[in-house]
């Protein structure tokens, strides 16, 4: 088969998406070695980059320029993929080009640009929401399959847009499994001068007001662990604009030494932040799925989750839940994380058995399946 995908979403994304793109185009070489991929960017140096990585005689990265992307993937994308005779063609978040008429899949993560769309109504965000709010639900309509991370995505696309269930597959992600390797001394050392060696709970993502940071700053205030000499680390790039709110979120709190902003930190780094943290919390209102859950499994790291959308089913028994509107509830957490050792190594236990759950290659052969199926309804159906 020959599959083609739009991997500029590698470079372009923010959050997961970009790592779903990348986790999963690696793991679908590995398993479909017969197969003839084509990934689609849309400059010279991201192809470049891509082919320090991908060196495989069955990868064919092209070029297809165009701004703005829109245009790209609807006027300049489809004469590509009939030009590169493409079988299925999959797209990693919300974009298909509705021109091209063979088989479509599209990933469908999340529909919190519906769900919470008053976070997206900002002069820096307010185009980008309105076009994947236009394009998401033509890409729904023309797919012959879509792709999604969770069981409450799965049922949001069904209940909301009125999607047939059969059209919709759930195929968790994973995490890179370079989270599964040891830190190094070098690493450690550089989270200790990071953190000066003080305990610390830890939070990553890009920040932004669905994550729900603030709530976090005023619990982590609330819990009386700044005065006991813990810090707060919130690692994510700030590419929203947010990173001013948090700190007077904090310096109001009375915390603002306390509450570290690194910004976008290196997977080598952000492992070992994984490795050493007293714990990981993830305060968002809204996940399709959550990867620092699972990135936080196979780094042995306990974890507090809000009790909402994906993450009580990614994260199981292997975390405590709270309210993402409950100040004392996650004070009181974070104060038993710091303060409860048999507590916290009853939890690293479920998070070291549960990570099992999680495969790449698992999610690849899923994928894979996906396509043959789309490929043979759409051959039946010519």
């Amino acid at each position: 088969m020959r599959i083609g995908f739009d991997a500029s979403v590698i470079f372009s994304s923010q959050g997961g998406t970009g790592v779903y793109a990348s986790q999963l185009l690696r793991a679908l070489f590995e398993c479909r070695p017969d197969w003839n991929f084509f990934p689609y960017v849309r400059r010279p140096e991201e192809a470049l980059g891509l082919l320090e990585q991908w060196s495989t005689a069955n990868v064919h990265l092209t070029v297809v320029t165009g701004s703005p992307n829109t245009w790209r993937v609807q006027a300049r994308l489809p004469a590509q993929l009939r030009s590169d005779r493409i079988d299925v063609y999959h797209s990693f978040g919300y974009f298909l080009p509705l021109a091209w008429h063979g088989p479509k899949i599209v990933t469908i993560h999340d529909l919190n640009i519906y769900v919470h769309w008053r976070s997206w109504m900002r002069l820096n965000k307010v185009l980008n929401w309105a076009d994947m709010a236009l394009q998401t639900p033509l890409a729904m309509n023309v797919a012959h399959r879509i792709v999604t991370d969770s069981r409450f995505s799965r049922d949001s696309i069904c209940t909301l847009m009125h999607v047939d269930p059969d059209k919709v597959v759930v195929i968790p992600l994973a995490p890179d499994p370079f989270f599964d390797g040891a830190a190094t001394a070098a690493d450690e050392a550089q989270v200790r001068a990071l953190t000066s060696g003080a305990p610390f709970i830890l939070s990553v993502g890009f920040l932004s007001p669905v994550k729900n940071l603030g709530l976090l700053i005023k619990a982590f205030a609330a819990s009386g662990l700044a005065g006991s000499g813990a810090i707060l680390v919130l690692a994510g790039s700030d590419q929203e604009g947010h990173a001013d709110v948090l700190r007077a979120t904090a310096m109001a709190c009375g915390v603002s030494d306390q509450v570290l902003l690194p910004g976008f930190v290196s997977r080598e780094l952000l492992r070992t932040l994984y490795r050493m943290c007293l714990v990981t919390v993830l305060p968002s209102y809204a996940e399709g799925f959550g990867l620092p859950a699972v990135e936080a499994m196979a780094c042995g790291a306990p974890i507090l989750a809000a009790n909402r959308q994906s993450l009580p089913e990614v994260v199981g028994s292997a975390g405590l839940l709270f309210e993402p509107d409950d100040v004392a509830a996650l004070a009181g957490l974070l104060r038993r994380m710091a303060t409860d050792p048999e507590l916290r190594l009853e939890i690293v236990r479920k998070v070291l058995a549960r990570r099992a759950l999680f495969s790449w290659k698992t999610a690849a052969e899923n994928t894979a399946n996906v396509y043959e199926a789309a490929a043979l309804d759409f051959g039946r159906t010519r």
